[in-house]
């Protein structure tokens, strides 16, 4: 984790978004100061100087540490980041006791790290993040499109919504006197959304392409991933060494049973409702869903499972943890994905 034989101080930071709360201790666990600025690195550094070229800093993962964590690791300080999942299950949250905790942990060697990526990592995960909320909001405006017609009984073609000939069906209406403004307004910010969502994608890909050209060609060679999804892969995944093996890796994006053991009761596995990791998670099933429409070995899977379960959701997270076993050979060996010689 750290040398614990050159480290004097261990420093917890509580940081929220306005203030954040340090707490010093030494080697035998006695508190030499502790205190609250802003959360400000020149605020900060100030209280913390003397002790800082000896000492381990931890603090917990949230949505204003990044900025503080880059700048302590860019003057190399020794800083590390909890596992805010890890943590929450070994203590009770109480804010104010917070910085304590986890210097305490810090001196004791208790602290459960979590991964933090490198800034081109991050910056492609922001990217993504940016490219998903776009199309989340035009999936609801898709759906709010549908539900203002079938409410004003405006008969539509049975294509899919959106397709070539429903969207000029769409614009005849659109052309008549009787549409309505709600409508106009709905189908503009449709349309900004789908020119926005196209250029965040290009952009993704472009800077995808030029820092991890080889890892965004193997993704594609397998089934069910185009070059968005491989992004997102990319985005969650790399550097695929801090996985140990593809079960971690399963683990990791949510696609692997759960059991829950309670003296000789064993609970029957279930997939858990949420992820660290819910994009991840999202363009593994979505690879899943294309890959389930092709005739290929994990199509068939695909519809073998559909059959025996029933349920096209099983099915999907049952192809999505085999594209993990498969992602990580790939990942690992450097070398594409090949259909089996028997298919």
């Amino acid at each position: 984790m750290y040398n614990m034989k050159n480290t004097k101080y261990f420093i917890g930071l509580d940081v929220h978004k306005e203030k954040t709360t340090y707490v010093v201790r030494d080697k035998i666990g006695n508190i030499l100061t502790e205190g609250e600025t802003a959360t400000l690195y020149p605020e900060l550094y100030p209280q913390l100087k003397p002790y800082l070229a000896t000492s381990v800093i931890g603090l917990e993962a949230s949505t204003s540490y990044y900025t503080l964590y880059q700048t302590f690791l860019k003057n190399d300080y020794n800083i590390k980041v909890a596992n805010t999942i890890q943590l929450r299950q070994l203590i009770a949250k109480n804010d104010k006791l917070d910085a304590r905790r986890l210097s305490e942990m810090l001196r004791l060697g208790t602290l459960p790290c979590s991964y933090i990526p490198d800034e081109k990592i991050q910056r492609l995960r922001s990217l993504v993040q940016v490219r998903h909320a776009f199309m989340q909001e035009k999936v609801r405006c898709n759906n709010r499109i549908q539900a203002f017609l079938d409410k004003n009984g405006v008969v539509m073609p049975p294509q899919k919504a959106f397709s070539k000939k429903w969207r000029y069906a769409l614009m005849e209406h659109m052309g008549t006197e009787m549409v309505s403004v709600e409508l106009r307004y709905e189908y503009d910010h449709y349309v900004f959304l789908e020119k926005k969502l196209e250029q965040v994608e290009q952009v993704i890909q472009g800077y995808t392409r030029k820092h991890w050209m080889q890892e965004y060609t193997l993704i594609q060679s397998i089934t069910g991933f185009g070059p968005v999804l491989s992004c997102y892969i990319i985005a969650h995944v790399l550097p695929v060494e801090r996985f140990a093996s593809n079960r971690k890796l399963r683990r990791y994006a949510g696609v692997i049973p759960v059991f829950k053991e309670s003296g000789e009761n064993t609970s029957k596995g279930r997939i858990p409702k949420g992820s660290s990791r819910k994009q991840l998670r999202w363009a593994l099933v979505q690879a899943a869903n294309t890959a389930g429409k092709t005739n290929t070995p994990l199509g068939r899977y695909y519809r073998m499972k559909k059959k025996q379960k029933k349920k096209a959701g099983i099915a999907k997270i049952a192809v999505a943890s085999s594209m993990i076993d498969i992602l990580y050979k790939v990942l690992t060996t450097k070398q594409p994905y090949q259909i089996p010689s028997t298919y």
